[in-house]
């Protein structure tokens, strides 16, 4: 079986997943995204060669993090009970003391460096959910699907008709031509989720213009999350951040665009419900 249908499989079995997450509520999809943040995180750790006790020390942060994210999207926390966290980074200095490394400064700044990467965007879909005052699926589900139509996008129009290279020195196979592919598909699938009654029904701020921009954001910096996955994986002398996921690799090879688009898309459309 060739890795393209082995990639396709597992990548349908996955959106699945994540959709009827979605789908099903808050709980599902905190539970779900809990798992990318403690195995993304452990990824992330092995891939910047961290020591046991950092790893463990980050993912503890990061999945911490995550669940007080959720219960801030859930209203059931506020942004203020982040105060919480303070003793948590304090606990981790003060471990530093306990082993006593050299070069501890450096390592603890790889261990904030996985939060920050790993652990904060994966911590922001819930939150996005909830963005227009109540938890609605479509605001993920057309994240994701925008998200995966600029992957395919780029692939088969790269594949097709790229010649010039977008970024060699870290990703060789990656072309402008797949780039402007990608590009287009996700903003004819940004005007298409524009059209989609069930949608604007709970999405009803947002015009045509706010889908267009939306997608533009999404395939941007998709792209170039995946770019610095790439570069990550490069240093690291690695073909993939793990094998978690069959013909995609690791959680962090799935989600290298989602950890740049969506800090950004968050932001986008928080305004446009804000302002």
């Amino acid at each position: 079986m060739s890795n393209l249908v082995i990639r396709s499989i597992t990548g349908l079995f996955f959106g699945l997943a994540m959709i009827g997450a979605f789908l099903w509520g808050p709980t599902a999809t905190a539970v779900l995204f809990l798992l990318w943040v403690f195995v993304g995180s452990h990824e992330f750790y092995q891939l910047t060669g961290a020591s046991s006790h950092r790893a463990w020390g980050g993912i503890v942060l990061g999945v911490t993090f995550y669940i007080f994210f959720f219960l801030i999207g859930s209203e059931v926390l506020t942004y203020q009970d982040l105060v919480f966290l303070l003793p948590v980074f304090v606990l981790l200095m003060t471990l530093e003391l306990v082993v006593l490394r050299p070069h501890f400064a450096m390592d603890f700044a790889r261990v904030l460096m996985g939060w920050v990467y790993v652990a904060l965007p994966m911590s922001l879909v819930s939150s996005y959910a909830f963005i227009p005052g109540k938890y609605t699926p479509w605001l993920p589900i057309t994240f994701f699907a925008m998200l995966w139509v600029n992957d395919s996008g780029a692939y088969f129009v790269g594949r097709a008709l790229g010649k010039t290279k977008l970024f060699e020195k870290v990703s060789p196979k990656k072309t402008w031509e797949g780039f402007v592919g990608g590009l287009l598909a996700t903003v004819l699938c940004g005007l298409g989720c524009s059209q989609i009654d069930m949608i604007q029904s709970d999405l009803f701020l947002m015009t045509t213009s706010h889908w267009i921009v939306l997608s533009l954001i999404i395939s941007i910096f998709g792209t170039i999350g995946d770019l610095i996955e790439s570069h990550l994986k490069r240093t690291a002398n690695v073909k993939d951040s793990g094998v978690l996921i069959p013909g995609h690799g690791g959680v962090l090879d799935r989600f290298d665009g989602y950890l740049m688009a969506m800090p950004m898309a968050y932001t986008f459309v928080y305004l446009i419900y804000r302002i």
